[in-house]
């Protein structure tokens, strides 16, 4: 296959065309800034192109390992649950991990990170859910055991990400401080792994019990992952093997690594235009782009009466993002030479925003452990509001 069928295959025959369009318009603009420097209103349509262009990128890569992640979830008999909240957490959060490596050791600012990942876990949080439940074609019913594992675990997840950001104890001491500043060190980053670590014990937990529960289904697997591999042929990815699974995954992990990297940088350069904080750029524009993948898991969940996974995806990769996001670079940062990474976020008020938002959501949830359409356009006022008044802060 030639480099134009790749891409029309990777990016469907649709969004192909329009793909194409916006990044000529990119070019053209980026053109004519370097020829008149002096027309910087020109940087809006290149710095917003170039957001489109990545977050469809992210899109359609998430798109295409979620059959890689259904394969190996029908090849381990994993429950989808347990699924959604650690093969497609991991690999759909790997853009807000990007983002927290490029925000901590390339540009030294690790708040943009943290923003970042608080705006995508608000996102998760609400307009998930929203876009799924409208999108059921019923109620959307949800296991008791997801609202309460990993809605709950979720929920101490936030707090100690506040305590983190909010009490001295939690940072460690350097020379000369900054005033109004943070200092995460390795105590930090343990402590969040160790975290996640105990989630994923809770998982394993889960997925012995399912097991245990649906032992006299193994003989119905061949059947079922012969039916997927057509399934896979049609859509055009064939997948035979376990390996030829992971590869997907892997492959389309970096590309939405790479596009996270234009993205960051877009997103960037137009709040500098615009006047507009790094962090609340971080916390709005660089968050909804990076959630893509896993808007697309969870209304895909939702439309086929996947209602666990479309809902454990959410908290799953919230949890993934504030722990692993959060203190993989900071341990990179520390093996680099850095010291203890600096954390200047004067706008603690998202992360109480995300409080509440995980509050009601959970609210809903609990509540007959169904969430209805009313309830789903709530979820996503409720996000809309939250983005208006961030620009206050």
């Amino acid at each position: 296959m030639n480099p134009i069928s790749i891409l029309q295959t990777f990016l469907g025959p649709g969004m192909f065309r329009h793909t194409i369009n916006i990044s000529i318009l990119a070019i053209i603009c980026w053109i004519a800034l370097k020829q008149f420097p002096e027309y910087s209103f020109l940087g809006y349509p290149l710095w917003i192109s170039l957001i489109i262009v990545a977050t469809i990128i992210i899109w359609r890569a998430g798109d295409f390992f979620e059959p890689a992640a259904e394969f190996i979830q029908e090849r381990r008999q994993l429950p989808e649950s347990v699924k959604a909240a650690v093969i497609d957490a991991i690999a759909s959060s790997f853009p807000e991990f990007c983002v927290a490596v490029i925000a901590v050791i390339m540009l030294g600012r690790a708040e943009v990170g943290i923003s970042s990942i608080v705006g995508s876990a608000l996102y998760n949080v609400l307009v998930i859910p929203a876009a799924a439940g409208l999108i059921a074609k019923t109620p959307m019913t949800i296991n008791r055991e997801v609202v309460w594992r990993d809605n709950m675990y979720y929920f101490g997840v936030v707090l100690l990400l506040l305590a983190a950001l909010v009490f001295p104890q939690f940072s460690v001491d350097v020379e000369n401080p900054e005033p109004n500043t943070q200092y995460w060190g390795i105590m930090v980053a343990v402590v969040l792994l160790c975290a996640y670590f105990v989630y994923v014990l809770m998982l394993h937990h889960s997925f012995k019990k399912y097991k245990e529960q649906h032992a006299h289904d193994e003989t119905m697997l061949e059947t079922v992952v012969e039916s997927k591999e057509e399934e896979y042929e049609d859509e055009g990815v064939k997948i035979t093997t376990e390996k030829q699974a992971w590869f997907w995954i892997i492959g389309m992990m970096l590309v939405m690594g790479g596009a996270s990297h234009i993205l960051v940088e877009a997103s960037l350069h137009l709040g500098e235009l615009a006047g507009i904080d790094a962090v609340i750029m971080g916390f709005v524009v660089i968050a909804a782009g990076t959630s893509v993948p896993d808007t697309v898991l969870s209304v895909i969940s939702a439309q086929e009466g996947n209602y666990d996974a479309a809902i454990s995806n959410v908290f799953g990769s919230n949890i993934f993002d504030i722990c692993v996001c959060l203190s993989i670079p900071i341990l990179i940062a520390m093996a680099m030479g850095g010291g203890p990474t600096p954390i200047v976020l004067p706008q603690v008020e998202l992360i109480w925003s995300l409080i509440g938002a995980t509050l009601l959501a959970f609210y809903f949830f609990r509540s007959g452990y169904t969430l209805s359409k009313p309830e789903s356009v709530i979820l996503g006022g409720v996000y809309i509001l939250i983005v208006v008044l961030s620009f206050t802060f």
